[in-house]
């Protein structure tokens, strides 16, 4: 059956965790150029594929589980970094997440030895999927 919205049922197939709200870009390091997507919740950041948000690139000083988590969270429509559960410090810009800080869209997030990602928002104040339903 073709679908109006998008390609049809192997692309809603990848999204285990219901619809995209934003995105993790690697401007810096191992998988530079790539990026992951965000969820409903918590997104917990980590090496191995069990993260939700996965970065298996290389960079050996990102822990395997839960290093960081971001977080939308769809009642306020806000987005949260917190630091995960990992020795190794995440940071916010310049300055280490040591308690959880709101994301506005477009922040730098460094983490392991020289990760850096760029913060892409798509849900929030303007647009959220449950707008369409």
């Amino acid at each position: 059956r073709p679908s109006s919205k998008g390609k049809g049922k192997e692309e809603a197939d990848d999204l285990p965790d219901g619809p995209v709200v934003g995105w993790l870009v690697i401007l810096e390091g191992p998988g530079r150029g790539r990026s992951v997507t965000l969820g409903y919740g918590m997104n917990p950041i980590g090496r191995e594929a069990s993260n939700r948000v996965s970065l298996p690139y290389g960079d050996q000083s990102i822990s395997r589980q839960k290093h960081a988590t971001i977080t939308y969270d769809p009642r306020a429509r806000k987005y949260y970094i917190q630091h995960g559960e990992s020795t190794n410090l995440t940071y916010l810009g310049d300055e280490p997440v040591l308690a959880p800080a709101e994301l506005q869209g477009g922040e730098l997030i460094r983490m392991g030895d020289n990760t850096v990602l760029k913060f892409v928002p798509l849900c929030g104040a303007d647009f959220d999927w449950e707008d369409n339903g």
